[in-house]
C-alpha cells in the first residue's frame, strides 16, 4: 500500500528541539499530553459599491502557533523558556518547624545556616497554632531569650513548660545535587527548530504511517504558568510557541507522511 492521501490523526506527537546555531538536538519530549499546530493569516478586503460589499481580498500576515502540553516538568525545557541555565549546587532554602520543648530545650531537624546569628524567628504558639510571643536570640541566656548550639535551642528556665510548642523559622543548606531554576528580568525564552513526529492512520486499510512536521523556526513564548492545586489531575506544563519565517526561504514548516517499512 502506498503512502495514504486520506488519513486521520489522533496520537500525540513526539517533540524534538534543535539548536538553531549548532543544529544539535537540545531535548526530546516523550511525555506530551497534547500537541497542537495552528495556522494563522489575515485577509483584508476592498469594499465598495452599493451596500459597501467585499470586492476582492488580499491575504497576508501568514504565521502559525505551536502549543505543546507536557504531562511532566523538565528542567531543560524550563531553562529554555526562562533563558537561564539550571544551576546545580548547594543552595540556601527556608525552613519552618514546630518544636516541642522538653527540659527547656528543643532540637531542630536540620543544622541551621549561620548558627552564630541565631534563627530567623522563634515564636511561642497559641492553641490554634498562630504566633504568640517572639523569643529572640541571645549569645547569653536570659529571660525571654534562647541560645543556639548546633541544632539545639535552649530556653531560660521558667519561660516555657515541658510540652510547650514553638515555631522556628530558619535557613538550611541543601546538598550539592540541588537544582535551581531562575527567572530574571533580563533573560527571555529562546528560538529553536522543532520536529514533531506522530502517527497517521490510512482510512482505506487503517494502517498506521509515520508523519513528521519540521518547524524551521519557533519562538518560545515568555508567558507560561505552573499551576498548583490540592485537587484534580496533576499539573501540566504548557509550552506555547510562535512560528517565525526562517532567514533563508519562505517555508514556515513542512509535513511529510511516509511508510517506515519501505525505508532501507
Amino acid at each position: 500500500m502506498t503512502t495514504p492521501n486520506v488519513w486521520a490523526v489522533r496520537e500525540v506527537a513526539l517533540a524534538t528541539f534543535y539548536d538553531l546555531e549548532t543544529n544539535k538536538a537540545r531535548i526530546q519530549l516523550a511525555n506530551l499530553k497534547t500537541s497542537g499546530l495552528e495556522n494563522t493569516a489575515e485577509t483584508t478586503y476592498s469594499l465598495g459599491g452599493r451596500g459597501n460589499a467585499k470586492i476582492v481580498g488580499f491575504s497576508g500576515n501568514r504565521g502559525g502557533r505551536v502549543t505543546l502540553q507536557d504531562a511532566v516538568f523538565t528542567n531543560e525545557v524550563i531553562a529554555m523558556m526562562t533563558g537561564n541555565d539550571i544551576k546545580s549546587g548547594a543552595k540556601s532554602i527556608y525552613q519552618k518547624e514546630i518544636l516541642k520543648v522538653e527540659g527547656y530545650k528543643a532540637s531542630l531537624k536540620f543544622t541551621p545556616e549561620h548558627v552564630e546569628k541565631g534563627l530567623i524567628s522563634v515564636y511561642t504558639l497559641n492553641p490554634d497554632g498562630t504566633h504568640n510571643t517572639e523569643i529572640e536570640y541571645a549569645a547569653v541566656l536570659s529571660a525571654n531569650k534562647y541560645t543556639l548550639t548546633g541544632k539545639e535551642l535552649k530556653f531560660n528556665q521558667g519561660d516555657l513548660d515541658d510540652g510547650a510548642e514553638v515555631a522556628a523559622y530558619y535557613q538550611i543548606i541543601t546538598d550539592t545535587t540541588a537544582k535551581t531554576i531562575t527567572v530574571s528580568s533580563d533573560k527571555f525564552a529562546g528560538t529553536y527548530k522543532v520536529v514533531l513526529d506522530c502517527l497517521v492512520r490510512n482510512v482505506v486499510d487503517e494502517k498506521d504511517y509515520a508523519a513528521q512536521i519540521v518547524i524551521n523556526k519557533a519562538k518560545m513564548e515568555d508567558k507560561w504558568t505552573i499551576t498548583m492545586a490540592a485537587t484534580g489531575e496533576p499539573s501540566v506544563f504548557d509550552i506555547p510557541m510562535e512560528i517565525l519565517k526562517p532567514v533563508n526561504g519562505t517555508e514556515l514548516y513542512t509535513m511529510t507522511v511516509y511508510d517506515e517499512s519501505l525505508i532501507a
